[in-house]
């Protein structure tokens, strides 16, 4: 896999005014796998004045293989480049925060107080609508259009990453005894 942020690397550096950049390690992760890189004088004298500013590592995706890179800024609290990257490249639904918890208000057989979470919500949902909503959660299906559409909705901004190329040809395997052995 480091092969193919290699590869990305020398296109990249044709023509660029920005520094040329190497592969400093690899990392398996649930999304596939993270390889880091540094420029080339940055990553022989480790000063800090020869680093590029916001450049995170790049993602293999572990099912298509496609390349993308994760903004060093937008990686401040942990995960949240891995929920971007679930919903916006995977097309995968993160579950929203609120439902989270009225699921787990619900499962530990408190119905009034994921309703009162319901209600606190910004939604402006009534005494009747937020049980409905608790119902639908709890049970694991869609919560009323109309009443959903009522909720704060889900921050759908897409800063953290950046695609490179699409999903890869080449046969991926996982396999290897060492984190940078996967070429």
């Amino acid at each position: 896999m480091i092969d193919v942020v290699e590869r990305h690397l020398l296109v990249a550096a044709a023509g660029q005014a920005t520094p040329p950049m190497v592969v400093v390690g690899g990392e398996r992760h649930a999304l596939g796998r993270l390889i880091h890189c540094r420029p080339a004088r940055c990553a022989r004298t480790r000063e800090p004045a020869d680093a590029l500013v916001g450049h995170g590592p790049f993602v293999v995706d572990a099912l298509d293989g496609s390349l993308r890179m994760v903004h060093r800024q937008s990686c401040g609290d942990g995960l949240e480049w891995e929920d971007q990257y679930r919903e916006k490249v995977r097309g995968e639904l993160s579950p929203r925060e609120l439902d989270v918890e009225v699921r787990r208000l619900a499962c530990a057989g408190r119905r009034l107080d994921a309703s009162k979470a319901v209600r606190r919500a910004e939604g402006g949902l009534n005494p009747a609508d937020a049980p409905r909503y608790v119902d639908a959660v709890a049970e694991g299906t869609d919560p009323p259009a109309e009443l959903a559409s009522r909720l704060p909705q889900a921050d759908t901004r897409y800063l953290a990453i950046t695609p490179y190329g699409g999903p890869c040809r080449e046969p991926t395997h996982w396999s290897g005894a060492g984190d940078d052995s996967s070429r």
